[in-house]
């Protein structure tokens, strides 16, 4: 049994951290999860349902050989592991309760990958209601205002592929903001795009 345990999927840790948010959500209305880049955040949103497959056969292989291994607590993690990766997929699923929000940038990659990124969310059944595109150039100089041209071309392009989604603009700024309060006034400088 440790041996099926040792052939874990790959980012399991990471599924388990995730659990963390349903754990979270027993003490706090609202929880922001700032996810890695598309790739890294996609395989993370897919392992869920990858995850409780392995923990469902693992349960199998330990009630088919009770007899000889007894239940004990192993089981009794396992089934609340199933559950509570059961409660995250519907969770990741009820836009009522769970919305991702994408951010990107106005240039031709951050545009593609946002393309994939939403594709996929669909296909997960995941609520991506609003899109913020992120450091958009101020208009001014004569190599800004061709920057600024360039990102709208592509924020364009975006809009063709957000139908239906909130699209919001924050500036670039420097430097990043840190803590809740400097947050909270950068939030005040997003606009909704039309």
């Amino acid at each position: 049994m440790e041996d099926l345990i040792d052939l874990s999927p790959p980012g399991l840790d990471e599924v388990f951290a995730l659990l963390a948010v349903i754990e979270a959500l027993q003490g706090y209305r609202l929880v922001v999860v700032d996810t890695a880049p598309t790739g890294h955040a996609l395989r993370l949103l897919e392992l869920s349902a990858k995850a409780r497959e392995w923990v469902q056969v693992l349960l199998q292989i330990q009630l088919k050989y009770r007899r000889v291994t007894g239940l004990g607590d192993l089981a009794r993690d396992l089934t609340d592991t199933a559950r509570e990766l059961r409660e995250l997929q519907e969770l990741l699923q009820d836009p009522a309760r769970c919305r991702f929000v994408p951010v990107t940038r106005g240039a031709a990659l951050p545009r593609l990958e946002t393309a994939r990124l939403l594709t996929n969310l669909k296909k997960l059944r995941i609520a991506a209601p609003a899109l913020l595109v992120n450091a958009r150039t101020p208009q001014g100089c004569s190599r800004c205002n061709r920057a600024a041209a360039n990102e709208e071309r592509e924020i364009e392009r975006l809009r063709r592929i957000c139908r239906g989604c909130a699209m919001l603009a924050a500036p670039r700024i420097a430097p990043a903001p840190q803590g809740a309060a400097a947050l909270a006034r950068f939030a005040r400088t997003w606009k909704r795009m039309e």
